[in-house]
């Protein structure tokens, strides 16, 4: 058994794709904080997470919820998402999952090739093409922050911790 997992609209969605495009079908996926604080720590099971740059969660859960993307939507859905990663950030640092970022499992076939070692999984022919699209909640486009954050946006982002948040994640946008 192999257990995924990642905060909603980070990509645990394509995570899992990568995951069963290795050929095995033993994969449960789940969302941080359905289980508190890690789901499957007594079990000696690989545990792989997909962590995105949390300007782009927020602005994929605006998108995933058909809210309408304007400022006060998307702040108020910041709110949700910052809280929601900020308390689930120990599962997030957590040194026993293998981590991949959303962005690099899009753009560098290595990322795959990570995966395949912690795992002891061979890649299959033409694994990295295969990985766009087909996911339940793939939309044809990615989520591109910089076309929604708008100079409000960008002051509550800060005045509400996003950038701290962003630099424990390793993601630097300012």
């Amino acid at each position: 058994m192999l257990y995924c997992g990642g905060a909603p609209k980070s990509g645990t969605n394509l995570l899992l794709k990568a995951l069963k495009l290795f050929g095995t079908d033993e994969v449960r996926k789940h969302h941080y904080g359905f289980y508190k604080p890690y789901p499957y720590e007594d079990k000696p099971h690989p545990q792989v997470q997909i962590i995105r740059n949390p300007r782009n969660v927020v602005i994929s859960w605006v998108r995933f919820m058909k809210l309408p993307r304007n400022d006060t939507t998307i702040i108020k859905s910041m709110d949700f998402m910052l809280d929601y990663l900020n308390d689930h950030f120990p599962c997030i640092a957590d040194d026993r999952w293998h981590t991949v970022r959303f962005e690099e499992l899009l753009s560098d076939p290595q990322v795959l090739q990570g995966i395949g070692d912690y795992l002891g999984l061979k890649l299959i022919e033409n694994h990295f093409e295969q990985l766009w699209g087909d996911t339940v909640t793939f939309t044809g486009d990615l989520t591109k922050w910089e076309d929604w954050w708008t100079e409000e946006v960008d002051k509550a982002w800060i005045d509400k911790g996003g950038v701290e948040l962003e630099l424990k994640m390793g993601y630097v946008n300012t």
